[in-house]
């Protein structure tokens, strides 16, 4: 996938300890009962992980510390499996038989509304508001666009040569005027909501993709769930979308999470770490899913405003509690300039850390508390 975030030192040890006072004779005196003795009870909390690739095309692994084998195994295999339905109700490629998910939205454009899951209206409901009202550089209706360079990407990873998807495709990569045709298609205002019969519909020809907001979403829901279902300490990571729940169990305030480094060729995996808790981390980046020709990376992240493969930012993590919130940060300050980025950053409270075309990390000033120095 897009992301990637390599995560530090999850393993640790919670020790809880009580007092269990006992006496041996009801009627023993007051100086006596000055000297009852206590017995220390101590338990020992464990690391408990589960790790799937059959979701959001990514490899996610839960950790769950407790002191509790079955409670730990009981919200593993719960959290795999929302994460499963979760995966199946914001898939646009595949449809499933009896349930309604962006596949099914995409196949009736131009034809009628879609009546969905209110999850599902939540995802495209939020991701059209954050559009409007954050930044409009994350943008779910590029659906068009993206499945047509997605087709020259899947070429150029089998192997085929720049000859060879020439012969196949009448040139090496789309069009200008290929992709024009296609702008009037990725529109967000012609996305119509239906908030009361909870209905999407879209134009005929248009198709949203929800890569840039669905994992984080998913996340993040997944996250709250266990918490409800009582889950004190855990960790989350599904592709670059890492989601902490509290603190970790062996006394220290944060974990450590390394930043991937975007030059794949370098001996140093890790370009930077930060120390957080409670909260989410996401990062975008060029490294991921992408292809080179001619010199030039391009990555899957597409700029709503070229309709080409982003190219100013090379990597872009954001710090904040909401894993979705995060995931459609991410990708908008990858679509960013600088100045966006510190403006992203103001008006969100998001702490951002990005790295430019030119390998030169940069960060916003509300980063610094997390960034080790």
């Amino acid at each position: 996938m897009k992301k990637s975030i390599v995560i530090f030192a999850l393993g640790g040890l919670l020790f809880l300890t009580g007092c269990n006072n006992k006496t041996t004779n009801k009627n023993i005196n007051e100086e006596n009962k000055s000297k009852i003795s206590s017995e220390e009870v101590t338990k020992k909390a464990e690391k408990y992980d589960i790790e799937f690739y059959d979701t959001f095309d990514t490899l996610v692994t839960i950790s769950i510390f407790s002191d509790d084998e079955n409670f730990a195994e009981e919200n593993l295999q719960y959290a795999k499996s929302r994460y499963e339905e979760l995966h199946k109700l914001f898939d646009n490629y595949k449809n499933y038989d009896g349930l309604v998910n962006v596949k099914t939205i995409n196949d009736e454009a131009g034809v009628k509304p879609v009546v969905v899951d209110e999850t599902l209206f939540k995802l495209i409901k939020d991701s059209i508001d954050h559009n409007k009202n954050v930044s409009d550089n994350t943008n779910i209706a590029l659906g068009p666009v993206t499945k047509l360079w997605n087709e020259y990407r899947e070429l150029y990873e089998s192997g085929k040569t720049k000859e060879e998807v020439i012969a196949l495709k009448g040139q090496a990569l789309p069009s200008d005027e290929e992709l024009e045709k296609l702008r009037p298609l990725t529109n967000i205002e012609n996305v119509k909501l239906d908030e009361k019969k909870k209905s999407v519909e879209i134009d005929k020809g248009m198709a949203l993709d929800l890569g840039a907001t669905a994992k984080g979403f998913a996340t993040e829901l997944v996250a709250r769930e266990l918490q409800e279902r009582g889950v004190k300490s855990s960790v989350i990571s599904a592709g670059g979308n890492v989601r902490i729940i509290g603190k970790p169990v062996d006394g220290r305030e944060n974990y450590r999470i390394g930043i991937q480094n975007p030059d794949i060729e370098s001996e140093n995996q890790v370009i930077a770490a930060v120390n957080v808790a409670n909260t989410s981390i996401v990062t975008s980046g060029d490294y991921q899913r992408y292809f080179d020709l001619d010199g030039v990376r391009y990555c899957h992240v597409i700029d709503p405003e070229t309709l080409k493969p982003a190219r100013e930012v090379k990597s872009s993590t954001v710090i904040k509690e909401d894993s979705g919130f995060c995931d459609f940060l991410s990708t908008a300050a990858f679509n960013s300039t600088d100045e966006e980025i510190e403006e992203l950053s103001e008006k969100t409270g998001a702490a951002i850390i990005w790295i430019d075309k030119d390998m030169n990390m940069k960060n916003t000033e509300n980063a610094n508390k997390f960034m080790e120095m």
